[in-house]
């Protein structure tokens, strides 16, 4: 009997191994979910275009798929690309967190379907990770070029880790307060709308499909999965989660570099 109808899983570090493969056995746990009629939702930092082609091998381009991208600022239906949550952030709200970073001398990028926004001319190759990853175009405009009407999915600051270490510890707390705030690497930190959290929008996309918490798994490793792990029926730590992440989970599966998605599914979806 299948014990739930929505499995919400993170891709880097759950559901690719450590050289961004998904592996057959994860595959094949995947496609036996699918084919039992429950919904398996991917939820991930990464933009749309970063993670199309993970949804593409996974067959999870249907009509009734679903992802959540950027740490939880939107969900978008797989087949059309059509916002159906959006939790984004205002041009105003960018003036403010690009006239902080500056301060600091730290690499800052706005980021938006279109592509990714930046004033820096001359890039390390820490400030290219954003756009080559995601496969996305990078536009270099200054301030005023910008059109004030536009909506930003997240802000990234990106940059070596000491200056990373020492902005984090400049960021006022009133400023933090009002927006969620991820250390998502060590290089890195990235700014959300107060309401997007991976946790809070799988309720939200959850209660519009329909389905109970209990019926509900989450599978997730690093600090952005806490809550999803948290508010899932049965949530499930990556046996390379952070201590924060293994000790929220229920259960715990192996690593990303032995099947740890597949194990879970196969122990706990089905078994």
């Amino acid at each position: 009997m299948v014990k739930y109808d929505l499995v919400a899983i993170d891709i880097d570090g759950t559901l690719v191994n450590s050289v961004h493969e998904i592996t057959p056995a994860v595959a094949d746990a995947v496609k036996r979910v699918v084919d039992s009629g429950s919904r398996i939702v991917l939820c991930t930092g990464r933009p749309y275009p970063g993670a199309k082609a993970y949804m593409e091998e996974l067959g999870l381009t249907q009509e009734g798929d679903y992802i959540i991208n950027y740490h939880g600022a939107l969900v978008q239906r797989t087949d059309t690309g059509k916002v159906v949550i959006n939790h984004q952030l205002t041009h105003d709200e960018m003036i403010e967190w690009h006239e902080f970073v500056k301060k600091h001398d730290v690499s800052f990028q706005a980021i938006r379907e279109d592509g990714v926004f930046s004033e820096a001319v001359d890039f390390t190759p820490t400030q290219l990770i954003e756009p080559f990853v995601n496969t996305m175009m990078l536009h270099i405009r200054t301030l005023a070029d910008l059109d004030p009407t536009l909506m930003y999915s997240k802000f990234v600051i990106q940059d070596e880790v000491a200056l990373i270490d020492k902005l984090e510890d400049a960021i006022p707390a009133d400023l933090a307060k009002r927006y969620t705030v991820i250390r998502s690497m060590d290089n890195s930190i990235e700014v959300l709308n107060k309401d997007a959290s991976k946790g809070r929008t799988l309720k939200e996309l959850a209660d519009h499909l329909g389905i109970p918490r209990e019926r509900v798994m989450a599978i997730g490793d690093s600090g952005n999965d806490i809550d999803m792990v948290d508010y899932a029926g049965l949530g499930v730590a990556m046996g390379n989660a952070v201590p924060a992440v293994l000790d929220g989970a229920n259960v715990v599966t192996t690593t990303n570099n032995e099947d740890g998605v597949a194990k879970a599914i196969n122990r706990y979806f089905f078994d």
